[in-house]
């Protein structure tokens, strides 16, 4: 089966390219991804290693939010309930706000095809709400916080390598470029092979494709129900969430900064301002290739830029932290 997105001229010129859901949407597919039995144990293996001790302990607090995800569904789409937010108390502020009947409606579907529990439909009643927040900052605190710099880092990276291919090339040589084994561009439809039929004419609404760490092995597609107008986005897997980087845990500001002597490493950083290839690296900063790259890996490693590969090169952006510094500087 297969899912068809039709793209107008119109909706071509629309497409937005968002770097993150945010960090209450991480944690909601996070908590997804752990208990969905058909997704590959190998997948982001290094984040189960480190976060199974903690699944029995925080199990009991995480009850309100998993009963909205029943195992092998992503469930509830609170994600599209609360939008795109920053900050994860701004997540649950969203989540706390949410009218009843819109959370009812997004309930409703779920249970179409992945029945929900009366513990689940609970949730919507008044006064419920505080233990589905409370769940929601539990699941985040042991699941997403320890990585999420390295994690916005990521997504950032790949927003960014996105961006370049439609800015030099069209917004149709962008949606060539998420091909691979379930995804075919064959202009003016996206095909994506799923489980399910989806025949979608976005009607000059456009399309927001937005990286995620936790979605899966697989894309997703949403529609806000509570609002037709509004943009649909396709959730796809970042490139690079496997990364082992990604998942170490953070070090010491001071530690990380060591590393950064001397002027021709503030001039490495600087020359990634705008995003540069390391070959475009290496001229910038008048250095050599061999040189170049080992300047990236230590800005990488002190958390100062992101790095994707994008065909036969590696993208280089500064992350929040590596703007700051070189702003500061």
């Amino acid at each position: 089966m297969v899912w068809r997105i039709r793209f107008s001229p119109e909706d071509l010129d629309r497409i937005q390219l968002r770097p993150t859901l945010g960090p209450l949407a991480e944690t909601v597919l996070a908590v997804g991804l752990l208990r969905d039995p058909q997704q590959p144990r190998t997948l982001l293996s290094e984040w189960r290693g480190q976060v199974q001790g903690v699944q029995g302990r925080v199990a009991p607090r995480l009850r309100p939010l998993a009963a909205l995800i029943p195992p092998g569904c992503k469930g509830v789409d609170l994600p599209t309930l609360t939008g795109e937010t920053n900050t994860i108390q701004e997540g649950v502020r969203a989540l706390l706000e949410v009218p009843r009947e819109h959370l009812l409606v997004e309930m409703a579907y779920t249970n179409r095809w992945n029945r929900l529990s009366p513990a689940a439909w609970a949730l919507a009643e008044p006064g419920a709400r505080p233990d589905l927040a409370e769940a929601t900052e539990a699941a985040y605190h042991d699941l997403i916080q320890p990585y999420w710099h390295r994690i916005k880092a990521t997504l950032h990276a790949e927003q960014a390598a996105r961006r370049r291919t439609l800015n030099r090339e069209g917004a149709s040589r962008l949606l060539a470029s998420l091909q691979g084994p379930r995804i075919r561009w064959r202009p003016p439809v996206l095909e994506i092979l799923m489980a399910s039929h989806v025949d979608m004419d976005l009607g000059g609404r456009g399309l927001a494709l937005v990286p995620s760490v936790f979605i899966g092995k697989d894309p997703s597609l949403h529609e806000n129900p509570n609002d037709e107008d509004e943009t649909p986005r396709l959730v796809l897997p970042a490139a690079d969430a496997g990364r082992a980087w990604v998942w170490e845990r953070r070090r010491s500001p001071g530690a990380a900064l060591a590393a950064l002597v001397g002027r021709n490493r503030a001039a490495v950083l600087a020359s990634v301002a705008d995003g540069c290839t390391t070959t475009e690296l290496a001229r910038r900063a008048g250095v050599s290739l061999a040189a170049a790259s080992q300047h990236a890996a230590v800005l990488r490693g002190a958390g100062l830029i992101a790095s994707r590969r994008q065909g036969g090169a590696v993208l280089h952006v500064l992350t929040p932290l590596g703007a700051e510094l070189l702003q500061a500087g």
